[in-house]
């Protein structure tokens, strides 16, 4: 795509053998989507980080050594989940982000059910000043 970003699922899926919706039986797993997204701003400061793998984890690989968000450099506090089918890791802050702060989401040494690395992943995001339940109130 000249000029642009090339769609990563795009270039994914044509390196890898696939399956109906796109999903690689064969290739080493990947975070498909994270939300937040890359770049995004203004991001509630109590949002939960949600990472969607291409294949489900192995409950063990998944752990504050492998998975982490960073503010100026040094890891923020947060709990860790894994949903029931193992596909998506879910972490929560334990407190407010930092507003108007770049905070780092890495994930590298989780393993997939063949016992495989998912391939390692880096995005940022910028937390503005409100937290979701400053609405709610």
């Amino acid at each position: 795509m000249p000029g642009g970003r090339p769609d990563h699922v795009e270039v994914a899926l044509r390196t890898s053998g696939s399956a109906a919706g796109g999903c690689s039986l064969d290739g080493p797993a990947w975070v498909r989507r994270v939300d937040p997204p890359d770049g995004a701003t203004g991001v509630f400061r109590d949002t939960p980080v949600v990472l969607s793998l291409s294949h489900p984890a192995q409950p063990a690989s998944v752990s504050g050594e492998t998975m982490r968000v960073y503010a100026l450099g040094t890891p923020v506090t947060g709990r860790l989940a894994l949903s029931p089918d193992r596909s998506v890791v879910i972490w929560t802050p334990s407190g407010l982000l930092r507003p108007d702060c770049e905070h780092v989401v890495w994930l590298a040494g989780v393993r997939d059910g063949r016992g495989r690395e998912v391939s390692p992943h880096t995005s940022r995001f910028f937390p503005g000043r409100l937290a979701l339940e400053d609405l709610l109130d």
